[in-house]
Parts: C-alpha cells; sequence; structure tokens
C-alpha cells in the first residue's frame, strides 16, 4: 500500500482477520510515506516495506518476493486489487492467495497468481472502499463483522507534542483544522474560495482555526494565512501521522479537501466537512457518520484518467461554491 488514505482505510482489512483470527500473526506491505500508520497499529503486528521507484521494475519485484518468501506465510490477502501485488504473493510462493477481483478476458491471467478469487457480484465503483474490504474479508472468514479503521497507539510523549499545539487556545472555542491542499491540482478547491468559506464560519462561531500538513505545505498556508485576514496557526509539518490522528481527535471539526487527512479524521470520529471534485465520493469517500461530502454536479464528475488527462481548468472544482461548502459546515458544527 503506498497511499495514506489507502493504507488507513486497509487497517479495516487487518481488523477484520485480527477479530476472526485473534492468534494470527498480521503484517502489512506499505510504502515509506504509510509505514506510521501501519507501525505500532494494534491489529498489524508487522511491517515489510517496499520502496519500489517503479512499479514495474522485475529487479525490485524479485527482491521484495524473496523478503516475503523468507518469512513462509501461509496466506496472503490481495486487498489493493494490483497485479503486482498479487504476482508478488506467487512469486514469494505463498501457498494460499486471496484476492477480490471481476475476472474478465482483459485480466484473465490473474488465475495465474491468485489460488482463490473471490468474485466482485456487485457495483464495487460505487461502493465505499472500507465497504469493500469488509465484504471481502467477510466472505474470507464467513462472518458478518462490521469493518472500521484502527490508527497506531501513540506514546505519551507525542501526546504531550500535541496537547502543546493546542495549549494556547481557549478551552471554550470551537477547535477547526483545516486541510487545504492535497497537492493535485484537480482535488485542490480554489483559495479564495476556501478563505470565503473560513471568513463565514468564523464570523458565525466563537471558534479558533489551524492548517495541517506536511512541511511542503507550509509555503502554500502562511500565504493561505495572510490572504485570509484571520489569525490562523499554520501547524503543517509539526505533526506525524500519528500525532496527526491524535490532533484531529482533539479538534472539533475538520474542513478538507479529498487527501489522506480526511481519512484520519474519519478513523478518529471528528465531524467534517470534505470538498471532492474529480474522484469519485461514492468510492473513495471518508468511511463514518461524521462525514459530509460536497461534490459537483457536472456531467464529466467523477473523471476518468483519460478524461482526466486532457482537463486543463478543471470545472468540477469551480463547480462548487462557497455557499455550498458554508450550508455543509453550518449543518456539522450544528451537531457537534
Amino acid at each position: 500500500l503506498r497511499k495514506i488514505g489507502d493504507t488507513i482505510m486497509s487497517t479495516s482489512a487487518a481488523y477484520l482477520l485480527k477479530k476472526a483470527y485473534p492468534n494470527a500473526k498480521i503484517t502489512m506491505l506499505v510504502k515509506p510515506l504509510t509505514k506510521s500508520i501501519a507501525g505500532n497499529n494494534p491489529v498489524i503486528d508487522e511491517i515489510i516495506l517496499y520502496n519500489y521507484f517503479h512499479k514495474a521494475n522485475l529487479a525490485e519485484i524479485r527482491q521484495t518476493a524473496g523478503i516475503l518468501k523468507s518469512k513462509q506465510f501461509d496466506l496472503a490477502v490481495v486487498i489493493d486489487g494490483k497485479p503486482r501485488s498479487a504476482m508478488l504473493a506467487w512469486l514469494a510462493a505463498i501457498p494460499q492467495r486471496l484476492g477480490f477481483e471481476n475476472i474478465t478476458m482483459r485480466n484473465i491471467y490473474l488465475r495465474l497468481f491468485y489460488t482463490k478469487i473471490y468474485d466482485i457480484d456487485y457495483d464495487f465503483i460505487d461502493t465505499q472502499q472500507v465497504k469493500n474490504h469488509e465484504i471481502f474479508i467477510n466472505r474470507i472468514t464467513g462472518r458478518d463483522d462490521k469493518a472500521r479503521m484502527v490508527m497506531p497507539d501513540l506514546p505519551e510523549e507525542s501526546k504531550e507534542k500535541v496537547d502543546e499545539l493546542l495549549e494556547a487556545f481557549p478551552a471554550d472555542k470551537l477547535k477547526i483544522a483545516l486541510c487545504i491542499r492535497s497537492g493535485i491540482p484537480y482535488k485542490d478547491w480554489p483559495q479564495n474560495r476556501f478563505i470565503e468559506t473560513v471568513q463565514a464560519i468564523s464570523e458565525k462561531y466563537a471558534a479558533v482555526f489551524y492548517i495541517v500538513g506536511s512541511d511542503n505545505d507550509s509555503v502554500y498556508a502562511q500565504e493561505f494565512i495572510k490572504n485570509s485576514n484571520i489569525d490562523i496557526k499554520n501547524f503543517c509539518g509539526k505533526t506525524d501521522l500519528p500525532q496527526l490522528g491524535y490532533l484531529l481527535k482533539k479538534s472539533d471539526f475538520l474542513l478538507s479537501v479529498d487527501t489522506g487527512t480526511a481519512h484520519i479524521a474519519a478513523a478518529v470520529d471528528t465531524s467534517e466537512v470534505v470538498v471532492f471534485a474529480g474522484t469519485s465520493h461514492k468510492h473513495w469517500a471518508p468511511y463514518g457518520e461524521k462525514v459530509k461530502i460536497v461534490y459537483p454536479t457536472v456531467d464529466c464528475y467523477p473523471c476518468t484518467d483519460k478524461v482526466r488527462r486532457k482537463c486543463i481548468n478543471y470545472p468540477c472544482l469551480i463547480n462548487i461554491s462557497a455557499k455550498q461548502v458554508i450550508d455543509a459546515c453550518d449543518e456539522m458544527i450544528s451537531q457537534i
């Protein structure tokens, strides 16, 4: 697993497997970017890093397959549906290799890699991804368990670091986190509309605001703060991913674009509004009951990779007004 959101959602599969087989040792294969989500996680016993530079590099695939083979696994569960993952399990000679696929003539070669394939006999694309994990794992175990995402345990010193960030804020004010940038052009809502939304929230509610993100987001965050004329704190780069989960857990509300931070908020049960564009909210929205999605109504949404490559102005982003997002925020904040 190579993306933050994908890894967080996939902890639900590990949770369901651990629930069904509490004595099993569960190992997750991840890229270095997401190791802090899988590491020190109560439903994952071990992580293996796969730091590939090119996903089709046969030498790197063989090297990782050798590591997997040395571990002598009994069972491989391919939850990302990628041919590369199925091939790794096959090359590692893991005796039981399970996949969740809709086999057609186009991908019939996958039958070579799996020992058993569970057929996707429903609308997978319009089903939220954690729910897909739930269906897959329950078919393996024969159970009817409900999925939930699990964040890693956090040491006390890490909690204290986050607590120090929040100390400056009055206890009687709403603590509102802002994730204003994903770094992907077709996901990043225009800054002026995001600012208009935050200004409206600031006028309506006694709230404090802070921007969360990585070091790479810090300069953009400072520009956002300057243009907003609001006292917003810049927390970009001040937390790692597990600490961000704790920060969001202690926050009252998150307003976010479609990115991994939104999935972390859902995992810790924090109320949020997420602005979607490009990717399908039906499949990729954060999984939880405290999530409100605002999405475009243009004909080309959600877009395919082919359409996206030709898109320049991203009409899906422009289609979403500040008023739509403000109304969604009002609805969620009123329930806090």
